[in-house]
Protein backbone atom coordinates (compact mmCIF):
# COMPACT_ATOMS: atom_id res chain seq x y z
CA UNK A 1 0.00 0.00 0.00
CA UNK A 2 1.22 3.51 -0.80
CA UNK A 3 0.99 6.11 1.91
CA UNK A 4 -0.98 9.23 1.02
CA UNK A 5 1.99 11.49 1.79
CA UNK A 6 4.09 9.66 -0.80
CA UNK A 7 1.60 10.47 -3.53
CA UNK A 8 0.49 13.96 -2.55
CA UNK A 9 2.98 16.25 -0.81
CA UNK A 10 1.73 19.11 1.36
CA UNK A 11 2.28 21.85 -1.24
CA UNK A 12 0.38 19.90 -3.88
CA UNK A 13 -2.37 19.04 -1.45
CA UNK A 14 -2.76 22.72 -0.59
CA UNK A 15 -2.94 23.59 -4.29
CA UNK A 16 -5.94 21.37 -4.96
CA UNK A 17 -7.57 21.97 -1.59
CA UNK A 18 -8.96 25.24 -2.99
CA UNK A 19 -11.34 23.15 -5.09
CA UNK A 20 -14.87 23.70 -3.82
CA UNK A 21 -16.37 20.83 -5.82
CA UNK A 22 -18.47 22.89 -8.23
CA UNK A 23 -17.94 20.38 -11.06
CA UNK A 24 -17.02 22.96 -13.72
CA UNK A 25 -13.86 20.97 -14.52
CA UNK A 26 -15.75 17.74 -15.03
CA UNK A 27 -18.24 19.47 -17.31
CA UNK A 28 -15.60 20.82 -19.70
CA UNK A 29 -12.95 18.05 -19.54
CA UNK A 30 -12.36 16.49 -23.00
CA UNK A 31 -11.65 13.10 -21.40
CA UNK A 32 -15.08 13.16 -19.76
CA UNK A 33 -16.64 13.51 -23.24
CA UNK A 34 -15.74 9.94 -24.06
CA UNK A 35 -15.32 8.08 -20.77
CA UNK A 36 -16.09 8.27 -17.09
CA UNK A 37 -13.59 10.80 -15.78
CA UNK A 38 -14.03 13.61 -13.27
CA UNK A 39 -11.23 15.90 -12.03
CA UNK A 40 -13.53 17.06 -9.23
CA UNK A 41 -14.12 13.51 -8.02
CA UNK A 42 -10.43 12.62 -8.28
CA UNK A 43 -9.46 15.60 -6.12
CA UNK A 44 -12.09 14.74 -3.53
CA UNK A 45 -11.10 11.07 -3.34
CA UNK A 46 -7.37 11.64 -3.20
CA UNK A 47 -7.68 14.26 -0.47
CA UNK A 48 -10.06 12.30 1.71
CA UNK A 49 -9.24 8.64 1.13
CA UNK A 50 -6.34 7.08 3.06
CA UNK A 51 -5.70 4.51 0.33
CA UNK A 52 -4.89 6.28 -2.93
CA UNK A 53 -3.67 3.04 -4.51
CA UNK A 54 -7.23 1.78 -4.70
CA UNK A 55 -8.45 5.15 -6.00
CA UNK A 56 -5.93 5.03 -8.83
CA UNK A 57 -7.37 1.72 -9.97
CA UNK A 58 -10.89 3.06 -9.77
CA UNK A 59 -10.60 6.55 -11.26
CA UNK A 60 -7.86 6.16 -13.89
CA UNK A 61 -6.02 9.20 -12.52
CA UNK A 62 -3.26 9.02 -15.10
CA UNK A 63 -5.58 9.39 -18.12
CA UNK A 64 -5.64 13.19 -17.73
CA UNK A 65 -4.54 15.04 -20.90
CA UNK A 66 -3.02 17.91 -18.84
CA UNK A 67 -4.52 20.21 -21.48
CA UNK A 68 -5.38 22.89 -18.85
CA UNK A 69 -8.94 23.35 -20.10
CA UNK A 70 -10.16 22.82 -16.54
CA UNK A 71 -7.71 25.45 -15.26
CA UNK A 72 -9.04 27.89 -17.84
CA UNK A 73 -12.57 27.42 -16.50
CA UNK A 74 -11.89 26.85 -12.78
CA UNK A 75 -13.27 29.70 -10.58
CA UNK A 76 -10.68 28.80 -7.92
CA UNK A 77 -7.69 28.61 -10.29
CA UNK A 78 -6.92 25.02 -9.29
CA UNK A 79 -4.14 23.78 -11.57
CA UNK A 80 -5.27 20.19 -12.00
CA UNK A 81 -2.72 19.55 -14.77
CA UNK A 82 0.18 20.48 -12.49
CA UNK A 83 -1.39 18.35 -9.77
CA UNK A 84 -1.41 15.40 -12.19
CA UNK A 85 2.20 16.04 -13.23
CA UNK A 86 3.41 16.01 -9.63
CA UNK A 87 1.27 13.00 -8.79
CA UNK A 88 2.80 11.11 -11.73
CA UNK A 89 6.29 12.08 -10.53
CA UNK A 90 5.59 10.76 -7.06
CA UNK A 91 3.84 7.66 -8.38
CA UNK A 92 6.76 6.96 -10.76
CA UNK A 93 9.01 6.57 -7.71
CA UNK A 94 6.56 3.99 -6.38
CA UNK A 95 6.61 1.91 -9.57
CA UNK A 96 3.44 3.21 -11.27
CA UNK A 97 3.66 3.96 -14.98
CA UNK A 98 1.38 5.75 -17.41
CA UNK A 99 -0.09 3.73 -20.27
CA UNK A 100 2.49 4.75 -22.88
CA UNK A 101 1.89 4.23 -26.60
CA UNK A 102 4.17 2.89 -29.36
CA UNK A 103 5.96 0.24 -27.30
CA UNK A 104 7.27 2.85 -24.83
CA UNK A 105 9.17 4.54 -27.65
CA UNK A 106 9.35 7.92 -25.91
CA UNK A 107 10.58 6.71 -22.53
CA UNK A 108 13.14 4.44 -24.18
CA UNK A 109 14.74 7.07 -26.42
CA UNK A 110 14.60 9.68 -23.63
CA UNK A 111 16.42 7.34 -21.27
CA UNK A 112 19.06 6.59 -23.90
CA UNK A 113 19.55 10.26 -24.78
CA UNK A 114 19.95 11.16 -21.10
CA UNK A 115 23.13 9.08 -20.87
CA UNK A 116 26.29 11.18 -20.73
CA UNK A 117 28.08 9.17 -23.42
CA UNK A 118 25.27 9.62 -25.97
CA UNK A 119 25.88 12.62 -28.26
CA UNK A 120 23.11 13.10 -30.84
CA UNK A 121 23.74 14.63 -34.25
CA UNK A 122 21.02 16.30 -36.27
CA UNK A 123 20.82 14.59 -39.71
CA UNK A 124 22.09 16.49 -42.74
CA UNK A 125 18.94 15.84 -44.76
CA UNK A 126 17.01 17.96 -42.22
CA UNK A 127 19.29 20.94 -42.91
CA UNK A 128 18.80 23.02 -46.07
CA UNK A 129 21.80 23.28 -48.37
CA UNK A 130 23.70 26.50 -49.02
CA UNK A 131 22.72 28.07 -45.69
CA UNK A 132 25.46 29.59 -43.56
CA UNK A 133 25.12 28.38 -39.97
CA UNK A 134 27.17 29.18 -36.89
CA UNK A 135 28.33 27.25 -33.83
CA UNK A 136 28.27 30.36 -31.63
CA UNK A 137 26.07 33.42 -31.74
CA UNK A 138 23.13 35.32 -30.29
CA UNK A 139 20.20 33.45 -31.85
CA UNK A 140 19.77 29.68 -32.07
CA UNK A 141 17.21 27.26 -33.47
CA UNK A 142 16.32 24.32 -31.23
CA UNK A 143 15.00 21.51 -33.49
CA UNK A 144 13.85 19.31 -30.61
CA UNK A 145 12.89 15.76 -31.53
CA UNK A 146 12.01 16.36 -35.19
CA UNK A 147 14.59 13.88 -36.49
CA UNK A 148 13.77 11.22 -33.89
CA UNK A 149 10.06 11.51 -34.52
CA UNK A 150 10.67 11.50 -38.26
CA UNK A 151 12.57 8.24 -38.01
CA UNK A 152 9.75 6.59 -36.07
CA UNK A 153 6.65 8.11 -37.69
CA UNK A 154 7.69 7.90 -41.32
CA UNK A 155 4.47 6.31 -42.55
CA UNK A 156 1.75 8.83 -41.69
CA UNK A 157 2.22 11.41 -44.42
CA UNK A 158 4.18 13.98 -42.40
CA UNK A 159 7.28 15.74 -43.72
CA UNK A 160 9.46 16.27 -40.64
CA UNK A 161 12.51 17.54 -42.56
CA UNK A 162 10.29 20.19 -44.16
CA UNK A 163 9.46 21.68 -40.75
CA UNK A 164 13.14 21.90 -39.84
CA UNK A 165 14.23 23.25 -43.23
CA UNK A 166 11.41 25.81 -43.27
CA UNK A 167 12.34 27.09 -39.82
CA UNK A 168 16.04 27.37 -40.65
CA UNK A 169 15.44 29.03 -44.04
CA UNK A 170 13.04 31.58 -42.55
CA UNK A 171 15.38 32.50 -39.70
CA UNK A 172 18.36 32.61 -42.05
CA UNK A 173 16.57 35.16 -44.22
CA UNK A 174 15.43 37.37 -41.34
CA UNK A 175 18.52 37.42 -39.13
CA UNK A 176 21.40 39.84 -39.63
CA UNK A 177 23.95 37.26 -38.44
CA UNK A 178 24.25 33.52 -39.11
CA UNK A 179 21.84 31.33 -37.16
CA UNK A 180 23.18 28.91 -34.57
CA UNK A 181 21.75 25.45 -35.18
CA UNK A 182 21.71 23.42 -31.97
CA UNK A 183 22.37 20.27 -33.96
CA UNK A 184 23.67 18.29 -30.99
CA UNK A 185 20.77 19.16 -28.69
CA UNK A 186 18.90 16.39 -26.94
CA UNK A 187 15.15 16.02 -26.48
CA UNK A 188 13.84 18.85 -24.29
CA UNK A 189 12.37 16.27 -21.91
CA UNK A 190 8.72 17.31 -22.18
CA UNK A 191 7.23 13.85 -22.56
CA UNK A 192 9.35 12.11 -19.96
CA UNK A 193 8.59 14.92 -17.50
CA UNK A 194 4.84 14.54 -17.95
CA UNK A 195 5.14 10.77 -17.67
CA UNK A 196 6.65 11.24 -14.21
CA UNK A 197 10.34 10.43 -14.76
CA UNK A 198 11.74 13.64 -13.30
CA UNK A 199 15.31 12.38 -12.93
CA UNK A 200 15.66 11.64 -16.64
CA UNK A 201 14.10 15.02 -17.44
CA UNK A 202 16.71 16.77 -15.29
CA UNK A 203 19.57 15.07 -17.14
CA UNK A 204 18.20 16.12 -20.52
CA UNK A 205 17.55 19.67 -19.32
CA UNK A 206 21.02 20.01 -17.81
CA UNK A 207 22.67 18.93 -21.06
CA UNK A 208 20.63 21.33 -23.20
CA UNK A 209 21.13 24.31 -20.90
CA UNK A 210 24.90 23.78 -20.87
CA UNK A 211 24.91 23.40 -24.66
CA UNK A 212 23.02 26.67 -25.13
CA UNK A 213 25.20 28.54 -22.65
CA UNK A 214 28.42 27.25 -24.24
CA UNK A 215 27.26 28.58 -27.63
CA UNK A 216 26.78 32.06 -26.16
CA UNK A 217 23.14 32.11 -27.23
CA UNK A 218 20.85 34.86 -25.96
CA UNK A 219 17.67 33.80 -27.75
CA UNK A 220 16.48 30.24 -28.41
CA UNK A 221 13.76 29.81 -31.03
CA UNK A 222 11.85 26.56 -31.38
CA UNK A 223 9.10 25.45 -33.75
CA UNK A 224 7.74 23.02 -31.15
CA UNK A 225 5.01 24.19 -28.75
CA UNK A 226 6.03 21.60 -26.17
CA UNK A 227 9.70 22.50 -26.38
CA UNK A 228 8.81 26.16 -25.91
CA UNK A 229 6.77 25.48 -22.80
CA UNK A 230 9.39 23.12 -21.37
CA UNK A 231 12.36 25.46 -21.78
CA UNK A 232 10.46 28.61 -20.80
CA UNK A 233 8.76 27.21 -17.69
CA UNK A 234 10.18 23.86 -16.58
CA UNK A 235 13.85 24.68 -17.20
CA UNK A 236 13.41 27.93 -15.32
CA UNK A 237 11.76 26.14 -12.39
CA UNK A 238 14.64 23.67 -12.33
CA UNK A 239 17.59 26.05 -12.74
CA UNK A 240 16.22 29.49 -11.83
CA UNK A 241 16.79 32.45 -14.13
CA UNK A 242 18.49 31.41 -17.36
CA UNK A 243 20.97 33.53 -19.37
CA UNK A 244 18.85 33.16 -22.50
CA UNK A 245 15.30 33.88 -23.65
CA UNK A 246 13.02 31.32 -25.28
CA UNK A 247 10.48 32.07 -28.01
CA UNK A 248 8.17 30.01 -30.16
CA UNK A 249 8.92 30.69 -33.81
CA UNK A 250 5.44 32.18 -34.39
CA UNK A 251 6.17 34.80 -31.71
CA UNK A 252 9.45 35.73 -33.36
CA UNK A 253 7.83 35.93 -36.79
CA UNK A 254 4.91 38.01 -35.54
CA UNK A 255 7.45 40.45 -34.11
CA UNK A 256 9.30 40.56 -37.42
CA UNK A 257 5.99 41.15 -39.19
CA UNK A 258 5.24 44.17 -37.01
CA UNK A 259 8.71 45.56 -37.75
CA UNK A 260 8.06 45.22 -41.48
CA UNK A 261 10.83 42.68 -42.00
CA UNK A 262 8.68 39.64 -42.73
CA UNK A 263 7.37 39.82 -46.29
CA UNK A 264 5.45 37.35 -48.41
CA UNK A 265 6.23 37.05 -52.12
CA UNK A 266 4.40 33.98 -53.38
CA UNK A 267 0.65 33.67 -53.97
CA UNK A 268 -0.92 30.64 -52.27
CA UNK A 269 -4.53 29.65 -52.87
CA UNK A 270 -5.48 27.64 -49.82
CA UNK A 271 -8.41 27.57 -47.42
CA UNK A 272 -7.07 27.01 -43.90
CA UNK A 273 -8.10 26.89 -40.27
CA UNK A 274 -5.94 26.83 -37.13
CA UNK A 275 -5.72 24.46 -34.16
CA UNK A 276 -4.44 25.99 -30.89
CA UNK A 277 -2.02 23.52 -29.25
CA UNK A 278 -2.59 23.18 -25.51
CA UNK A 279 1.06 23.93 -24.69
CA UNK A 280 1.28 27.09 -26.79
CA UNK A 281 -2.25 28.24 -25.98
CA UNK A 282 -3.58 27.47 -22.52
CA UNK A 283 -0.17 26.66 -20.99
CA UNK A 284 1.67 29.71 -22.38
CA UNK A 285 -1.20 32.05 -23.24
CA UNK A 286 -0.07 32.58 -26.84
CA UNK A 287 -3.04 32.92 -29.18
CA UNK A 288 -2.29 36.10 -31.12
CA UNK A 289 1.05 35.41 -32.82
CA UNK A 290 -0.17 32.61 -35.13
CA UNK A 291 -3.29 34.60 -36.00
CA UNK A 292 -1.31 37.71 -36.89
CA UNK A 293 0.68 35.60 -39.33
CA UNK A 294 -2.44 34.00 -40.77
CA UNK A 295 -4.06 37.41 -41.23
CA UNK A 296 -0.97 38.59 -43.12
CA UNK A 297 -1.03 35.47 -45.31
CA UNK A 298 -4.51 36.41 -46.52
CA UNK A 299 -2.83 39.14 -48.60
CA UNK A 300 -1.22 36.43 -50.74
CA UNK A 301 -4.33 34.33 -51.24
CA UNK A 302 -4.64 32.25 -48.06
CA UNK A 303 -8.21 32.23 -46.73
CA UNK A 304 -8.28 31.78 -42.95
CA UNK A 305 -11.47 30.71 -41.16
CA UNK A 306 -11.70 30.00 -37.43
CA UNK A 307 -13.22 26.82 -36.06
CA UNK A 308 -16.02 27.01 -33.50
CA UNK A 309 -13.76 26.05 -30.57
CA UNK A 310 -10.70 28.28 -30.56
CA UNK A 311 -8.13 29.94 -28.31
CA UNK A 312 -8.69 29.05 -24.63
CA UNK A 313 -11.71 26.93 -25.63
CA UNK A 314 -9.87 24.88 -28.27
CA UNK A 315 -10.31 21.12 -28.14
CA UNK A 316 -7.16 19.15 -27.34
CA UNK A 317 -5.77 16.71 -29.93
CA UNK A 318 -6.52 13.90 -27.47
CA UNK A 319 -3.02 12.72 -26.49
CA UNK A 320 -0.34 14.19 -24.24
CA UNK A 321 3.24 12.91 -23.99
CA UNK A 322 2.27 9.80 -25.96
CA UNK A 323 0.06 8.58 -23.12
CA UNK A 324 -3.24 6.78 -23.52
CA UNK A 325 -3.69 6.81 -27.29
CA UNK A 326 -6.80 4.64 -27.18
CA UNK A 327 -10.28 4.67 -28.72
CA UNK A 328 -11.32 7.48 -26.37
CA UNK A 329 -8.42 9.66 -27.52
CA UNK A 330 -9.20 8.88 -31.15
CA UNK A 331 -12.80 9.95 -30.59
CA UNK A 332 -11.61 13.37 -29.35
CA UNK A 333 -9.25 13.68 -32.30
CA UNK A 334 -11.90 12.65 -34.82
CA UNK A 335 -14.25 15.26 -33.37
CA UNK A 336 -11.61 17.95 -33.88
CA UNK A 337 -10.75 16.86 -37.42
CA UNK A 338 -14.41 16.87 -38.44
CA UNK A 339 -14.74 20.36 -36.98
CA UNK A 340 -11.80 21.48 -39.12
CA UNK A 341 -13.17 19.75 -42.22
CA UNK A 342 -16.30 21.91 -42.04
CA UNK A 343 -14.21 25.09 -42.20
CA UNK A 344 -11.24 24.43 -44.47
CA UNK A 345 -9.18 22.14 -46.66
CA UNK A 346 -6.11 22.42 -44.44
CA UNK A 347 -5.73 22.32 -40.65
CA UNK A 348 -2.66 24.27 -39.55
CA UNK A 349 -1.06 24.02 -36.15
CA UNK A 350 2.21 24.87 -34.40
CA UNK A 351 2.83 21.64 -32.48
CA UNK A 352 4.57 18.63 -34.02
CA UNK A 353 2.81 16.21 -31.69
CA UNK A 354 -0.65 17.52 -32.62
CA UNK A 355 0.28 16.93 -36.26
CA UNK A 356 1.42 13.38 -35.50
CA UNK A 357 -1.76 12.46 -33.67
CA UNK A 358 -4.06 14.06 -36.25
CA UNK A 359 -2.20 12.48 -39.16
CA UNK A 360 -2.23 9.08 -37.46
CA UNK A 361 -6.01 9.27 -37.27
CA UNK A 362 -6.27 10.43 -40.89
CA UNK A 363 -4.03 7.56 -41.99
CA UNK A 364 -6.27 5.07 -40.20
CA UNK A 365 -9.37 6.47 -41.86
CA UNK A 366 -8.04 7.03 -45.39
CA UNK A 367 -9.34 3.67 -46.66
CA UNK A 368 -12.73 4.00 -44.99
CA UNK A 369 -15.66 5.11 -47.15
CA UNK A 370 -17.80 5.88 -44.10
CA UNK A 371 -15.32 7.68 -41.83
CA UNK A 372 -12.84 9.26 -44.21
CA UNK A 373 -12.05 12.89 -43.26
CA UNK A 374 -10.93 15.13 -46.10
CA UNK A 375 -8.59 17.63 -44.51
CA UNK A 376 -4.83 18.13 -44.72
CA UNK A 377 -2.83 18.69 -41.52
CA UNK A 378 0.46 20.59 -41.62
CA UNK A 379 2.73 22.98 -39.73
CA UNK A 380 2.11 26.72 -40.05
CA UNK A 381 5.83 27.41 -40.47
CA UNK A 382 5.97 25.41 -43.71
CA UNK A 383 3.20 27.54 -45.21
CA UNK A 384 5.01 30.71 -44.17
CA UNK A 385 8.23 29.47 -45.78
CA UNK A 386 6.38 28.85 -49.04
CA UNK A 387 4.77 32.29 -48.97
CA UNK A 388 8.17 33.89 -48.35
CA UNK A 389 9.56 32.08 -51.37
CA UNK A 390 12.40 30.47 -49.41
CA UNK A 391 11.05 26.92 -49.73
CA UNK A 392 10.54 25.41 -53.15
CA UNK A 393 7.90 22.72 -53.31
Amino acid sequence: MIATTNVIDNALKKRVSYCYQCGTCSGCCPVSYTQQFSPRAIIYDLLTNPCPEEILKRTNLLACLTCNYCLQRCPQNVNFGEFIRQARTNLFKQGFRVDETHECFVSNFSTILAKDQVKPQFPEDYIPKNVQLATKGDVAYFPGCLAILGAYFDDIGMDFPKIAKSSILILNKLLDKPLVLLDTAKCCGHDILWQGDYETFKKLAQYNVELIKSAGVKLVITSCAEGYRTMAIDYKQLFGELPFQVMHITQFLADQLEKGRLKFEKQISKKVTYHDPCRLGRHMGEYEAPRKLLAALEKVGVKFTEMERTRENALCCGVSAFNYCNDFAKAIRTDRLKEAEKRADCLLTTCTKCQIHFNCTLAEKKDSKLERINVEVRDLVTLIAEAMGVLNE
